[in-house]
């Protein structure tokens, strides 16, 4: 059994970021994952700090993708457009829409050519033995010193090293791949039955309208019930569409609190640890924060687990507990009425929103920034409302 330093499961970005930065400092470490190439079922939104955090290993510049112009905001029968703001030339765009299949393979690639080994098989077991751990696949076992999960919301990794999520700590998204139409416009529809919302972002060849909500409060027929019409009112024919559906952690503040993304000799990236948006649901540059806090870690320090764990204490779950404080005030029919007028008169509250968007607003300072627009009626319910 061939063994390395690290051992990491799931070639996705959080991974495959990891095994760049490991391999590029000297660690011996292997991803098993077996399926590249593949499209993730996903919308395919990455905020230009995501771009940022990557510029190094890949060139964004060379994998397909739509730069979002636009969003429109809908509630009910309202709705109101927001720009996104466009870049100079050659800069980092605000927002892009990717296929997750050229992504994703950009960063695997960045790392196998960084000198990482890419086993080509599905993770069936994760056992400790006397030097470590030992990850099954079909093809053989590989060995490793330290094991790094970064395989999702299924995590086989967290069900061996920790506990499975919770049904009330995911959310369903599910929709449909609209091939045959695309735009530069995004489209962010509010829903409060079920609590959530629905989403039409555009990739070069086709459209990605989904809807989500937590798994507890719906269901996969009701999610893509709410897509279909969606795609009826506001896609012109003709187009095909391509089912998809993926579970997503959405954990609460007392879940957050609970969580534990690393052990004696095991870390958890992304997903696989919760780290993703309750509100938007959007997880990817939490997962590249991980792999950079992971591979920091493990690269010299004394006490990796402890070192792994305060980093990512302070840079990703202090924003996600911040985030799911504010999740019932985002989703509550009043403020999100509000939210939508406020967007229509109000070109303060349309910044903040591009910006939250854009992933250049965190949610930490987000409630003085909207009171600072001076709109008294949001400001109102964000005085009023009590917090979740």
């Amino acid at each position: 059994m061939e063994s390395f330093d690290a051992v990491i499961v799931g070639g996705g970005p959080a991974g495959s970021l990891a095994a760049y930065r490991l391999a590029r400092g000297g660690a011996r470490v292997a991803i098993v994952d077996g399926s590249h190439p593949r499209e993730k079922p996903c919308g395919g939104g990455v905020t230009g700090r995501a771009l940022e955090a990557v510029r190094d290993a890949i060139d964004w510049r060379a994998v397909p993708g739509v730069v979002v112009d636009t969003a429109t905001f809908e509630c009910g029968n309202r709705s109101a457009r927001v720009t996104i703001g466009a870049s100079p030339a050659g800069a980092v765009p605000r927002l892009a829409v990717m296929s997750r299949r050229e992504y994703d393979g950009a960063l695997f690639r960045a790392a196998v050519n960084a000198g990482a080994s890419s086993i080509a098989a599905r993770a069936t077991d994760v056992t400790r033995d006397g030097r470590g751990w030992s990850v099954a696949t079909r093809d053989g076992n590989v060995g490793a010193h330290w094991l790094i999960g970064a395989d999702g919301a299924n995590s086989l990794v967290r069900r061996r090293v920790s506990r499975p999520f919770a049904r009330h700590d995911l959310s369903i998204a599910t929709g449909f791949f609209v091939h045959g139409r695309t735009s530069r416009e995004i489209a962010i529809a509010f829903e409060s039955d079920p609590a959530g919302y629905l989403w039409s972002f555009p990739r070069p060849d086709h459209l990605a309208v989904g809807a989500c909500a937590q798994a507890d409060e719906s269901t996969p027929a009701a999610l893509l019930e709410m897509a279909s019409r969606w795609i009826e009112h506001h896609v012109q024919r003709p187009f095909e569409l391509e089912r998809y559906s993926w579970p997503i952690p959405s954990l609460g503040v007392a879940a957050l609190g609970r969580e534990r993304p690393c052990g004696p000799g095991w870390l958890l990236l992304g997903d696989a640890a919760g780290m993703v948006d309750p509100i938007t649901r959007e997880g990817i540059f939490f997962a590249l924060v991980s792999a950079e806090a992971a591979a920091h870690s493990l690269l010299g320090q004394p006490d990796p687990a402890a070192r792994y764990e305060s980093l990512v204490r302070r840079s990703v779950y202090s924003e996600l507990l911040r985030a799911a404080s504010l999740k019932a005030r985002f989703f509550n029919p009043r403020f999100t009425g509000l939210m939508i007028e406020g967007l229509h008169r109000n070109p303060a509250i349309r910044s903040v929103m591009a910006d939250l968007i854009a992933g250049r607003q965190p949610y930490d300072g987000l409630r003085r920034r909207l009171l600072r627009t001076l709109d008294l009626r949001l400001m109102f319910d964000m005085l009023v409302v009590p917090r979740a």
